[in-house]
C-alpha cells in the first residue's frame, strides 16, 4: 500500500486515544496528553512532526544547538530541526518514513514521536528562558 492523506486519516482514526483532523495537505493528530503531531504524506515519504518550542525562547541558541547535535541520536526514530511557522522559527521534532511503510511502522512512528517529545523537553529545558517553562 502507498500512504496518502486519506488512508492515513483512516488509520489514525482507528486509535480512539487520538483526535484526528485534516488541515490542508496534512493531518493533525493529538494524543491524550495534548501533544499535536502533523502528518504529511508526500510522493516518497511521510513526515511526522511536532513543535517543541520557539527559537525566541532559547537563552543561548549556540549552546542548545550543540547539545542537540550531541544528544538527538539518544532518542529513537526522531530528530530535531528548526522550521519557520507563521513567520517565527520553532524547534521541531520529526520522523520520516517511506510512503510504502507497513501500517504498524506508521503507527510506531507517530507513537514514538509522542513519547519522545517529553524526553526532548526534559533534555533541553535548561536552555529555555525561565518565563517560557511551564
Amino acid at each position: 500500500m502507498t500512504w496518502n492523506k486519506e488512508n492515513l486519516k483512516e488509520l489514525a482514526e482507528r486509535h480512539p486515544e487520538w483526535v484526528v483532523e485534516a488541515e490542508g495537505d496534512c493531518l493533525s493528530i493529538s494524543n491524550d496528553e495534548g501533544v499535536d503531531a502533523f502528518v504529511y504524506a508526500g510522493e516518497k515519504q511521510i513526515v511526522v512532526e511536532t513543535i517543541l518550542f520557539p527559537v525566541a525562547d532559547v537563552a543561548n541558541e549556540a549552546a542548545l544547538n550543540k547539545l542537540i547535535l550531541q544528544t538527538h541520536q539518544l532518542v529513537p526514530l526522531t530528530t530535531i530541526g528548526i522550521n519557520n511557522i507563521g513567520g517565527e522559527d520553532y524547534y521541531v521534532a520529526f520522523g520520516a518514513l517511506s510512503v510504502s511503510s507497513k501500517e504498524e511502522v506508521v503507527v510506531e512512528e507517530i507513537e514514538t514521536l509522542f513519547t519522545n517529545v517529553g524526553d526532548f523537553l526534559d533534555l533541553y529545558a535548561e536552555h529555555l528562558e525561565k518565563e517560557s517553562v511551564a
